[in-house]
């Protein structure tokens, strides 16, 4: 699809992650990415209905969203943002650095309530198929603006290294903090795999890490190009996109 526009696309794809050092009892997980929703009124709330639809009938293991779930304040989507009451998977978000700026304790609340769990900064510990899973996630790079510290190094020092990780966060950057930490997975967005042909070329400048997969030492990477728009509501030759992993 060389140009899309508007809300009107389910962009599922199927993405096969191998990594060498995750738990052989998690391979086969299944997880659902959203990421750069960017949410405003203009977007009906009938299509976030059929999305969580089509998302619960794929059935996942979880369901994580990589930031920028908002373009408005929280209270203006908060009828948008309760449809993922109905989501039947257990489900994480981020925020982005969108989110930040139009009020990220807001949505916080709002995404409690639709039982949608905040991982700004925190890490929580899942059991699935009777093993042990890592999640930490990473609040935006520009957190400070609302006065929210990233207490990094001292977050991934409480990581325990012999349980298979996923860390999610916003931006691709955020991979630099890795060191030599176990993290296995790093799911992101933010890039939007760069919205529009030729400006896409221009935003790989900024953002190395534009869209797919990359490996970083013993880490795999993965950029998603995001549902939503910034801007204008078009893309071109730069698709939408919502991942489905099955983790190899």
């Amino acid at each position: 699809m060389s140009l899309q526009v508007g809300w009107k696309h389910f962009p599922f794809e199927e993405v096969a992650l191998k990594s060498d050092t995750f738990c052989a009892s998690l391979k086969g997980l299944r997880i659902v990415q959203l990421s750069d929703l960017h949410l405003g009124r203009n977007v009906k709330v009938d299509y976030l209905r059929t999305l969580v639809e089509k998302i619960n009938k794929i059935k996942p293991d979880l369901l994580l969203f990589s930031g920028d779930i908002l373009q408005t304040s929280a209270l203006l989507v908060k009828e948008h943002l309760g449809c993922f009451r109905e989501l039947e998977v257990p489900s994480y978000y981020v925020s982005g650095n969108h989110d930040i700026f139009y009020g990220p304790k807001e949505l916080k609340i709002i995404m409690q309530e639709s039982g949608v769990v905040c991982l700004d900064n925190k890490i929580v510990e899942l059991k699935i198929k009777g093993s042990l899973l890592q999640l930490v996630g990473l609040s935006d790079r520009y957190s400070f603006v609302r006065g929210i510290k990233r207490p990094i190094k001292e977050l991934f020092l409480e990581l325990n290294p012999d349980v298979s990780t996923i860390l999610l966060t916003h931006q691709p950057k955020d991979i630099s903090h890795i060191d030599d930490f176990r993290v296995d997975i790093q799911l992101s967005g933010h890039t939007h795999g760069g919205q529009i042909y030729p400006l896409s070329i221009v935003v790989k400048y900024f953002q190395p890490y534009i869209s797919g997969e990359y490996k970083h030492k013993n880490t795999l990477l993965y950029v998603c190009r995001g549902l939503g728009y910034w801007g204008v509501n078009v893309r071109y030759r730069v698709s939408s996109q919502i991942p489905v992993f099955t983790i190899n």
